[in-house]
């Protein structure tokens, strides 16, 4: 498992373009072959662009969910119109929109709570989490780094726990699954370097890792306490061995990335 091609991915929160006229819609279509085609088509013929937005149809479920923000400026286009004219279309079940608060602010209120793999999730800045871990580590000095392994540890049992009670997978497939998310929630890139199964030891290279990266060429220490601890939690859950993980290169420190070295 290496670093491969990977693109910025835009959770759809949102939409900011100033002195722009814009709308949100979310659709609820029959999931099958062409109904986003069928609303897209309305559009194209409008004039309207579509912005982001997000679309969700599970396999087997009758019903599919497409929202999305438009921009409206300079067309003669009422909303409700709109809506009506999708609303109209067989595949079409059922269709809500939203206007802007602000001028041209479009902030997504019509989609709650925010799931990731069907669990309740939530999102941090990577900022806010860099203030955390500041006020943290002045509140309860090095014993900071000790509470943030210790959470971080507990939550990498949880994830090897119910990756293996939800896919089957144990061993190596089963870390390559959760490394996989790192990517896909948005912690970090990862990478293995080099996996002896046998003898439970690796090397793995995280590229931005969340954890560090708001200490970027600032400190003289490496400062992944958390997620060393979720490797810690992954492995011996995984592996069921004691292991021992170090952190030898760290972004906060100048280094490319983040690696480290699981015996």
């Amino acid at each position: 498992m290496g670093y491969g091609v990977v693109y910025p991915k835009e959770v759809f929160v949102g939409a900011y373009s100033p002195s722009r006229r814009l709308c949100e819609f979310s659709v609820q279509l029959s999931n099958v072959p062409g109904a986003i085609a069928k609303v897209s088509e309305i559009l194209a013929k409008m004039g309207i662009n579509v912005l982001s937005g997000f679309h969700v149809a599970e396999t087997g479920e009758k019903v599919a969910l497409w929202s999305f923000i438009v921009d409206l400026t300079g067309l003669e286009v009422k909303s409700e119109e709109l809506l009506k004219k999708i609303k109209g279309l067989k595949v079409v079940l059922d269709a809500h929109y939203s206007e802007a608060k602000l001028d041209g602010l479009m902030i997504d209120e019509m989609h709650f709570p925010l799931n990731a793999l069907g669990k309740r999730s939530f999102l941090f800045r990577v900022e806010t989490w860099g203030e955390i871990i500041n006020r943290l580590f002045k509140a309860f000095g090095s014993g900071a780094a000790f509470i943030l392994f210790s959470i971080g540890e507990g939550a990498g049992e949880n994830k090897a726990r119910s990756v293996t009670e939800n896919y089957g997978s144990n061993g190596l497939k089963a870390l390559q699954i959760i490394l996989a998310e790192r990517v896909a929630k948005g912690w970090g890139v990862p990478k293995v370097e080099m996996f002896d199964e046998e003898r439970v030891e690796s090397t793995i290279t995280i590229r931005d890792l969340f954890e560090c990266l708001p200490f970027k060429g600032k400190s003289k220490e490496t400062k992944s306490h958390f997620f060393r601890g979720y490797l810690t939690g992954v492995f011996r859950q995984l592996f069921k061995k004691d292991v021992e993980i170090t952190e030898v290169e760290c972004v906060a420190k100048g280094d490319e990335n983040c690696k480290f070295i699981i015996r």
